[in-house]
């Protein structure tokens, strides 16, 4: 009789727990996201660079891009890798890449005009620590490769609220 008992009490608690499955799903996801790091709380590029500006602008946004793309002209290929969406359309807040030079190069798109030209900002471009801004003609986008950050699900309170 005991036995059961003890099957139904069994049977009950894993009826019960599939009914909660995705109320459990949920917690452990909510849970997950709560203790893990914020990874943009640590900005590892080289001060007066291109790629420490750039990840200060999409932190800025409460979004996020990986601390372990190196140089510039890695971008892409590293944030395709990542699982981020590397292509040709430009989209405000997304970075443009370009590999060549030594190191490669990224900016932030600030603006697209209607016209398909694209405003960005960068750091670096003519000198270290210099911020500057210049217009890239849609014509001239072929040459370059947009990496669209993801959403970070850690935004730190620094993180700008639209």
């Amino acid at each position: 009789m005991k036995r059961i008992i003890s099957f139904f009490i069994i049977l009950l608690s894993l009826f019960l727990l599939f009914l909660n499955q995705d109320r459990i799903i949920d917690n452990y996801n909510t849970l997950r996201i709560e203790l893990m790091p914020d990874p943009m709380a640590i900005n590892t590029y080289d001060k007066g660079q291109c790629t420490y500006y750039v990840f200060d602008k999409v932190k800025k946004d409460g979004n996020m891009i990986e601390r372990s793309w190196r140089d510039a002209k890695y971008w892409a290929k590293l944030a395709k890798q990542d699982g981020y969406n590397v292509n040709h359309s430009p989209r405000k807040g997304a970075l443009l890449q370009s590999p060549r030079g030594t190191q490669g190069h990224v900016a932030y798109i600030e603006h697209i005009y209607q016209n398909g030209n694209v405003k960005v900002s960068e750091m670096n471009y003519t000198q270290p620590y210099e911020i500057t801004e210049r217009i890239i003609h849609n014509k001239n986008l072929s040459r370059y490769k947009i990496i669209h950050p993801k959403i970070n699900p850690k935004k730190s309170p620094q993180s700008k609220v639209d």
